[in-house]
């Protein structure tokens, strides 16, 4: 089984589990970049991408924007359609967008489950997807690994996760974005990395 498959697996199974241990954490901890994601954006179309069970599309939508939430867990996706928002099931790493097509991306703790041999080129997709001057907001986990990693709060069950340091994500954001703004949310022993980034108008092949 590859690890796009265990890890749809555990959050179709543990959907609630996670709607519920979450559902304050954006306002709770990163709400100061939440407003300036919200503020940087040219116009209201946005991807939330690994979206989960739609907390931050709802308060994007809340707010006037108009998200399109994407996520590989059905369930999650059922959670999301639930709270009246557009949202399909879709592969992080295959992106089924035209370029220009959204004024800016979120993607809170969801491409922290990609391998680090195909980040960048994910990363070169969503400066293809997003307008000219487009916004994109990255959420990551701090640390040196890549592998599966054991949740007690999921029932025991295992995920894929790839962790960076902040100098490694910089390098590599810097191939297509502008850094514009950064935060650090500490939570325990896990520390959360956090990058608000302009498109350069720049196409990748």
């Amino acid at each position: 089984m590859n690890h796009k498959e265990v890890n749809r697996q555990v959050y179709d199974r543990y959907a609630q589990e996670f709607q519920q241990i979450t559902q304050s954490y954006l306002t709770k901890h990163i709400l100061k970049d939440v407003k300036l994601f919200m503020s940087s954006l040219k116009g209201k179309r946005i991807l939330d991408l690994g979206s989960g069970p739609g907390r931050d599309s709802q308060f994007f939508k809340e707010k006037g924007l108009n998200p399109l939430c994407l996520d590989i867990s059905p369930e999650m996706i059922k959670l999301c359609q639930e709270k009246g928002l557009e949202a399909q099931v879709g592969d992080l790493e295959k992106l089924p967008f035209e370029d220009s097509s959204f004024d800016g991306v979120w993607a809170y703790t969801s491409l922290l489950h990609v391998p680090k041999n195909k980040f960048g080129e994910i990363l070169t997709k969503i400066n293809n997807i997003l307008t000219p001057q487009g916004i994109f907001y990255l959420g990551m986990k701090e640390g040196d690994f890549e592998g599966m990693v054991k949740s007690e709060k999921y029932g025991e069950s295992e995920r894929f996760f790839s962790l960076y340091r902040d100098s490694e994500l910089r390098k590599i954001l810097s191939q297509s974005f502008s850094i514009t703004h950064s935060s650090r949310v500490e939570l325990g022993e896990a520390v959360f990395l956090n990058y608000l980034c302009k498109n350069k108008g720049i196409r990748n092949p």
